[in-house]
């Protein structure tokens, strides 16, 4: 049986037993089409938090209360994870199963009715295959991050079928599984009589009213997340397992389409929209102190829910002392909070991300603020159900920085991490840098699309924009020769230095999102060095705890799950 929801248009995804259709019947008409891309993201849904709790209690920030149960007690402590409740992966598979079902569903549909379609059918068959398509890739692309294997399938599982079973099921590593999921982001399918890119964005506002729209469901696209993030990402990755030549090519891909989209951003939206600039100083809360989408500036994909409709998280029972009966099973560390300076909108002097209530220190990044005095989101806080955020606009700093990094561009991805644009040419003139490396300059010119005078970002960089401490990174002179220069531009040293000044402020931007355990993995993995991840966590551990980890590390870095 498929569960399908929606009895209504109004009643977003509500869950109705009588929405329940028969899996030989499903799709058999147009209406089903909607119904059934619904049923994925309650998939996503069910599996929003998921990455949350099993990897942010091992990453720097959060640390276990007394209340915390055993299960999550082991996985903050590295304890062996294999068939610890919280590490198990059956809800990314959930997903990838609803995903394949849907696709061959559509094209079991669109065969069966010999392509007579309406028109608005028509129009969005290849679109909602298309988001689907990147729904499949963004749960195996947390599967890689998070366990470092996946096996990847692309039919529609209707019956227990063996993993042995190798002309459904191949198995891949981390390499394989970005190699898959990039190959299907850049070639689609070919299904429902014609080739499907995993580009298309589908347009919710029109399929109640094709010809006027309905806005009410305008925040609806962010329910599958934005190709551009997922390919990038997976490229970021991907290089950890390249010869040199194959991993420039991907930085470089990653430089030009993140910068490329960020440009056009400011010529479709404005000077605000993906940016690291004052506006987030403004309104940095509102990404997250949201039951929506959040900041729509800044989010390119999230997990919404509706307390209404049955649809829930358990970020609020988690993390509030004040939640009604049992809850309150993580907090902010004091280690990981003083490495924020008492400026820092994310520290804990300002209390935008963390804060004392019911006497109690707690993370409440997603249900409270207490900027203008706004407190919980609802006066019942069993009943908030917060948007978790899949990607957003830092995201693409920080990823622009790390491939700029890489191309040997160390004062663009030092500006891009620290102070801005804005700090590094004051005077709004992008003229003085001319150095090149191999043939290209180091600074596109593209960049002085930023400034503030040109109706950019006003960039103010990924720290400036959040009132942090900058990072005293490795440089050089200006006078140097052009052979110091190239020697120092792709030093392994110096590249590294900056890398993990990047993952040290990822640690401070993305706490409590499922990411930032992820991207030290991703750092111990390039550089093969489980340090890069114990330093950063182990100063929240008292010693025996510490040496726990440390071995639990030597041994591995991914989340262990046998499948």
């Amino acid at each position: 049986m498929v569960a399908l929801l929606l009895a209504s248009c109004d009643d977003f995804f509500a869950i109705d037993s009588a929405n329940v259709l028969d899996e030989d019947d499903y799709i058999s008409r147009e209406s089903e089409m909607y119904r059934g891309f619904l049923g994925i993201v309650t998939r996503m849904q069910e599996v929003g938090d998921h990455a949350i709790f099993l990897t942010d209690p091992r990453s720097n920030y959060l640390e276990p209360t007394g209340n915390v149960p055993i299960a999550l007690q082991d996985i903050a402590n590295y304890a062996d994870t294999d068939g610890n409740d919280y590490a198990d992966p059956v809800g990314y598979y959930a997903v990838i199963v609803a995903c394949n079902d849907f696709i061959m569903k559509m094209d079991e549909f669109y065969n069966k009715v010999g392509g007579a379609l309406s028109d608005s059918a028509k129009v969005h068959i290849p679109r909602l295959v298309s988001c689907a398509l990147r729904d499949k890739v963004w749960a195996y692309s947390m599967l890689s991050r998070i366990y470092g294997e996946a096996y990847w399938f692309d039919t529609n599982i209707t019956e227990l079928t063996p993993l042995t079973d190798t002309s459904t099921f191949q198995h891949l590593d981390v390499k394989g599984i970005c190699d898959h999921c990039i190959d299907l982001l850049d070639n689609g399918i070919d299904v429902c009589g014609q080739h499907v890119p995993a580009t298309l964005e589908m347009d919710w506002t029109r399929w109640v009213d094709p010809v006027n729209g309905n806005a009410n469901y305008s925040y609806w696209k962010y329910m599958t997340p934005a190709w551009l993030p997922l390919r990038a990402e997976l490229a970021s990755w991907r290089t950890n397992y390249e010869d040199s030549a194959a991993a420039a090519e991907d930085w470089q891909w990653v430089r030009d389409n993140v910068l490329a989209f960020l440009n056009a951003a400011i010529v479709n939206h404005g000077t605000d929209w993906y940016s690291c600039s004052m506006q987030i100083i403004l309104n940095y809360p509102n990404i997250f102190w949201t039951e929506r989408v959040g900041l729509e500036q800044q989010i390119l994909g999230a997990v919404y829910y509706d307390y209404q409709n049955k649809q829930y998280n358990r970020l609020v029972q988690y993390f509030c002392p004040e939640y009604p009966g049992d809850g309150y099973y993580l907090r902010p560390s004091q280690s990981a909070l003083a490495t924020y300076s008492e400026a820092d909108i994310r520290g804990g002097q300002q209390r935008l991300i963390s804060n004392t209530l019911g006497g109690e220190l707690a993370f409440s990044k997603y249900y409270y603020t207490r900027l203008n005095n706004q407190g919980y989101l609802r006066s019942k806080i069993y009943e908030i159900e917060p948007t978790i955020p899949l990607y957003r606009g830092h995201d693409l700093h920080f990823l622009l920085a790390e491939a700029e990094n890489h191309l040997g561009h160390w004062d663009v991805a030092g500006t891009l991490l620290n102070m801005g644009i804005l700090n590094r040419f004051p005077g709004g003139d992008m003229t003085l840098p001319t150095d090149s490396l191999e043939g290209q300059p180091i600074w596109d010119p593209s960049y002085s699309n930023w400034f503030a005078s040109s109706g950019g970002y006003g960039d103010i960089g990924i720290v400036g924009a959040s009132r942090g401490t900058a990072y005293n990174l490795p440089s050089l002179p200006a006078d140097a020769s052009q052979e110091e220069k190239r020697a120092f531009a792709f030093s392994p040293e110096r590249i590294r230095a900056y890398d993990l000044a990047l993952a040290d402020e990822y640690l401070k931007e993305f706490t409590g999102e499922g990411k930032s355990y992820s991207y030290l993995v991703k750092m111990a993995e390039r550089y093969d060095d489980y340090r890069i991840i114990y330093d950063r966590v182990s100063p929240k551990y008292d010693a025996f705890h510490a040496a726990q980890v440390e071995s639990s590390l030597r041994e591995h870095r991914f989340i262990r799950w046998k499948l």
